[in-house]
Parts: C-alpha cells; sequence; structure tokens
C-alpha cells in the first residue's frame, strides 16, 4: 500500500510545472473542459486508482489536479491508462489528454485546446503574431498562471475542438467527410449519404458517435 501512495505521489508530482493559487484577481475563462474541478478516478496502469479532484487544461494539454486551492498538472502521464470525470473517459496519448467518445471498432476521441490572445497584441491590418502569444503562454505557464482558474485581465482564450478517429495506431482526423471517406475507404457511399440524410455537426460529439456506431453497423 505504501509503494501505490509514493507511486501516485511521483506520477502527480513530477509534472508539477505550474502551482498557482486562484487570487480571484482576472477575469474567468473558459481554458478547462469542465465548468469547474470535479472529483474523478485516475487509473494507473499498474492497477491502482486514485480519486481527486480534476480538471483538464486546454491551454497547456495537461491533466491538472486540485489540492488545497493549488492546481498542479499531473506527470509522467504515460504511467495512466485512463482518467474519469463526470463520467466522461480521457487517455493519454501524444503528450496530451483526448476524450473517448466511442469504444467503436476505431475508436472516436475528441481533443480540446485552445489558443491564448492578449488584447493589443494586433501588428495592424488583422495581424497578430503567434511568436508573441507563445511568449505570453510560456510566461503564464512559468508564472503557474495558466493554472488559475482565471487569467490575468487582458486575455482572450479562443477554443478548439478536434475529432480524431485512433486506426492502426494512428490518430487520423475526422473533422469532414472527406476525412472518414479517407479512414473508411469501403464506406463513402454510405457516409456521403449520412452525413446528408442526418444533417451531421462535425463539430458535435454525440453526432460523430452517432455517426461511427452507424459506420461499424453497416
Amino acid at each position: 500500500m505504501r509503494y501505490i501512495i509514493c507511486l501516485i505521489g511521483a506520477v502527480f508530482a513530477m509534472g508539477m510545472r505550474g502551482i498557482a493559487q486562484d487570487t480571484g484577481n482576472g477575469v474567468l475563462l473558459s481554458h478547462y473542459v469542465f465548468d469547474q474541478f470535479q472529483k474523478g478516478k485516475v487509473y494507473f496502469k499498474s492497477g491502482s486508482t486514485q480519486e481527486v479532484s480534476l480538471n483538464y487544461n486546454t491551454l497547456t494539454a495537461e491533466m491538472v489536479y486540485e489540492d488545497g486551492g493549488k492546481y498542479l498538472a499531473m506527470g509522467e502521464p504515460e504511467k495512466v491508462d485512463s482518467v474519469v470525470i463526470a463520467g466522461r473517459v480521457f487517455i493519454p496519448g501524444d503528450k496530451k489528454f483526448y476524450e473517448l467518445l466511442c469504444r467503436c471498432v476505431s475508436p472516436l476521441l475528441a481533443e480540446y485546446s485552445s489558443s491564448i490572445k492578449e488584447e493589443g497584441s494586433n501588428l495592424g491590418y488583422g495581424m497578430t503574431s503567434n511568436t508573441a502569444a507563445a511568449t505570453t503562454l510560456r510566461s503564464l505557464i512559468q508564472s503557474g498562471g495558466a493554472y488559475s482558474l482565471k487569467l490575468p485581465d487582458g486575455f482572450q482564450i479562443i477554443p478548439k475542438r478536434e475529432h480524431w478517429i485512433l486506426s492502426g495506431g494512428q490518430y487520423r482526423p475526422a473533422n469532414n467527410t472527406r476525412q472518414l471517406n479517407n479512414i473508411y475507404t469501403a464506406k463513402k457511399e454510405f457516409i456521403t449519404h449520412w452525413v446528408k440524410d442526418h444533417h451531421t455537426d462535425f463539430s458535435s460529439n454525440d453526432d460523430l458517435v452517432a455517426l461511427i456506431q452507424a459506420i461499424d453497423k453497416n
């Protein structure tokens, strides 16, 4: 039992690059998947489990847990099998976590990310600096600000959600009809008709789950 506790502590502590307390300053922004930290379970590949308050940070692409008002990034995610938060399953892969939407023949995954824009960062003519945004994000991570529930004033979060099919050990994009046709080459006609008949919204998790389940049954 003592070994399990030490292992869990190491997995969390090794990656606590940003430690921050929410001071109440700034504007509440949606750079986490959930509106608030929720009790969840971490299932380790060793067979052990840990219950802790969790959320997924879309800015840093890290699973974060809360401990006494502090927010710590989970380290060594390669030792984690899965994380369950509010009944939703997240699995590690490719240096981030994906939500497992469907345990289909080829699993359907959702990737949640976001970019940051600082007010006044325009270069003119509608242009912005990606370098400046990356530098700002690194500074927020180093200071721990990116882990707080609230970011400082003057920041805009631009959320993004992408869908992937895990096929043959590869993450293949599944965000439109063409991409799905590239994955399911023998079912192009079925996919085209389904999308048209059901008015599939490729930004909707539910619509994509229904489509992939239908493809498996066809």
